[in-house]
């Protein structure tokens, strides 16, 4: 794990040549500036004038919505038949743009991010399902149990909570249900995988860390702190998964629905040690991308044009959004370096 004075090198590289966002995010969460002094509205001005801001919100469409390819994931080939949703197609659509927004350090207050979250909203149904559909029929709508299905759901959550709505009254009730929907082990996976619906081959005896990334995120950044107790049990699922597996299979970005680098961000501020065998494994695998000489880090790995299922654990495709904003030169070092610091002072025992 780095040092004090490695993290101090860090964070000086990072004034010099991040990106407007990553100079943004320096400043708000290593260094401590209030968002409200000259120099951060300064910063600010400059991360709504970034390359990827202004093509992010020219593919706005009126409704708030996005079904839109760039720089974070491939061109959609086509519309599909039954139209678009918040969160389907994959890595094209609202919740998954939120989420990088979000990352990038907007929130509601930003007029065009609170019409995509309204846009998300009117996919809720009485009952706090976020669904996929609009309109359900009165029996599903109010529903006081509905059927057990936390994959898209969590994923919406996730966009909303990262750009700051999760406190947001409407939506309390779709947390609540979140919760309720959470299994023994402290984890979530889809009731077809418990009753053999969704997948007859195989019954899942345990929870899915895909789900419980999402949901564990969505809860941990909700801002609500009756959260806690529930963010808390998704990681724990998540660790005692890690730690289960052997560590050059984890050593990744992205495995098995890990999101390896967000989750250690999430442990660091949670308290979690950094001697826990999977998260040490983790930070020693990205030591080893840092050019101590240059106080930065690269990421060591095959071109994600490259990337397959079979020897990456995931396709182009999925890759393309999942490292988008992960493994460039400034984004990592800044990850790292938030990550280390953290574990550093102790952030959130």
């Amino acid at each position: 794990m780095l040092s004090q004075d490695q993290i101090e090198k860090n964070i000086e590289w990072l004034r010099e040549n991040g990106s407007a966002p990553v100079r943004y995010l320096t400043y708000l969460h290593l260094l401590g500036a209030s968002p409200g002094s000259g120099e951060m509205r300064e910063l600010w001005e400059r991360v709504e004038e970034d390359p990827v801001s202004r093509e992010i919100f020219s593919k706005q469409r009126d409704d708030g919505s996005w079904f839109s390819g760039g720089p974070w994931a491939s061109k959609p080939s086509y519309v599909p038949k039954s139209g678009y949703t918040p969160v389907s197609p994959k890595y094209v659509t609202t919740s998954w743009i939120l989420s990088i927004l979000g990352e990038m350090g907007y929130d509601v207050g930003d007029e065009r991010v609170k019409r995509a979250c309204e846009y998300n909203l009117t996919y809720q149904w009485p009952n706090g399902v976020l669904a996929e559909k609009r309109g359900p029929s009165e029996e599903m709508g109010s529903d006081p149990d509905p059927r057990n299905a936390p994959c898209r759901m969590s994923i919406q959550l996730t966009g909303l909570a990262k750009v700051g709505i999760g406190r947001d009254p409407r939506l309390r009730k779709s947390f609540e249900l979140l919760k309720r929907w959470a299994r023994e082990d402290g984890g979530w996976v889809h009731e077809g995988h418990r009753d053999g619906t969704s997948a007859p081959y195989k019954i899942w005896d345990r929870s899915c860390p895909w789900s419980t990334y999402f949901a564990t995120t969505s809860l941990f950044y909700s801002g609500d702190p009756s959260d806690e107790e529930a963010y808390r049990s998704g990681l724990d699922f998540l660790i005692w998964h890690l730690d289960r597996k052997p560590e050059h299979e984890i050593r990744r970005f992205f495995w098995h629905g890990h999101d390896t680098v967000r989750e250690l961000l999430m442990f660091s501020e949670a308290g979690v040690e950094p001697t826990q065998r999977s998260v040490k494994a983790i930070l020693d695998w990205l030591d080893g991308m840092c050019l101590p000489e240059e106080a930065y880090f690269r990421y060591v790995g095959k071109p994600v044009s490259r990337m397959s299922v079979r020897e990456d654990g995931a396709s182009t495709v999925v890759m393309k959004y999942r490292l988008f904003h992960l493994i460039e030169d400034d984004w990592l070092t800044y990850y790292v370096t938030r990550i280390a610091s953290n574990f550093q002072t102790g952030k959130g025992t």
